[in-house]
């Protein structure tokens, strides 16, 4: 019998295979990069889990959860496989609101970190442990907004309840992920996430660097860009270690890389 972190990782790869991604364009390298994530989610499936009590949310986040899974939609494997996740899960607040203010700009940690959660599957903190892949749920707060952000690996979101608006780059065309799609971002690329009305429970996974640092850019009042680090800590939270500016070069070319790669070649 498949452990509860297996079989999360065995019906992730299933639905990937066939699943649309309204987010990325032709250029993406879509099938190379799902036929990469499904080898390594089929190697870990086959994986006993490790023996854990579980970590269970906040009072109100469990409210989103528990409306989140009574709307997930797919096969009865599938929904099988994320309920038994949720409930086997270590969840976690996901960034420490700690130290958040830059002395440039308001940060929106404040309201944010208290609207997002994840329950690791496979990873460092996950009931299979692994350096080479992350997988879990991703739980975010109904109209949340997830600001632009970039980071090394290479991630997935696959959509099991709710709407998702997902941005790719400064000026990015704003898309809109539903239930029983995905979104692949590649490494470095910056985009932004904001919720529908309803909470959102996403599957998600990165491949590639798991540490290093998660950048987030914002803007002040005079339009100038910044951006934090935050660098992900040994129980799997992340924290702010860094403020710089962005330059104009940077973010010229930050805003060339969509134009190039966008236009006409989406899928």
């Amino acid at each position: 019998m498949a452990s509860v972190a297996g079989e999360f990782a065995r019906q992730l790869s299933i639905v990937l295979e066939t699943a649309d991604t309204p987010t990325n364009r032709l250029t993406d390298d879509i099938g190379i990069w799902i036929a990469r994530f499904r080898n390594v989610l089929d190697d870990s499936s086959k994986t006993p889990d490790d023996i854990t009590t579980p970590t269970k949310l906040p009072v109100a986040a469990n409210a989103w959860l528990s409306d989140a899974l009574d709307k997930t939609e797919g096969s009865g494997d599938f929904v099988a496989a994320v309920r038994d996740a949720a409930n086997a899960g270590n969840w976690y607040q996901i960034y420490n609101a700690h130290g958040t203010e830059s002395g440039i700009v308001q940060s929106p940690m404040q309201d944010l970190a208290a609207g997002m959660f994840a329950a690791q599957m496979i990873g460092p903190r996950g009931l299979i442990k692994s350096d080479q892949l992350l997988a879990g749920l991703f739980l975010l707060r109904q109209r949340l907004h997830y600001p632009l952000h970039q980071h090394q690996a290479t991630e997935i979101y696959f959509g099991a309840s709710g709407t998702v608006h997902i941005q790719h780059g400064i000026e990015g065309e704003i898309r809109q992920l539903l239930t029983g799609q995905f979104s692949l971002t590649p490494s470095n690329r910056l985009h932004a996430l904001t919720m529908g009305d309803m909470p959102v429970l996403l599957l998600y996974s990165w491949l590639g660097e798991l540490g290093g640092r998660n950048w987030w850019w914002h803007r002040d009042a005079n339009s100038n860009w910044y951006r934090d680090a935050w660098e992900r800590q040994p129980d799997a939270v992340w924290e702010k270690t860094a403020t710089e500016v962005v330059s104009p070069s940077e973010v010229g070319a930050a805003k060339m890389e969509i134009r190039k790669n966008g236009g006409r070649d989406w899928d």
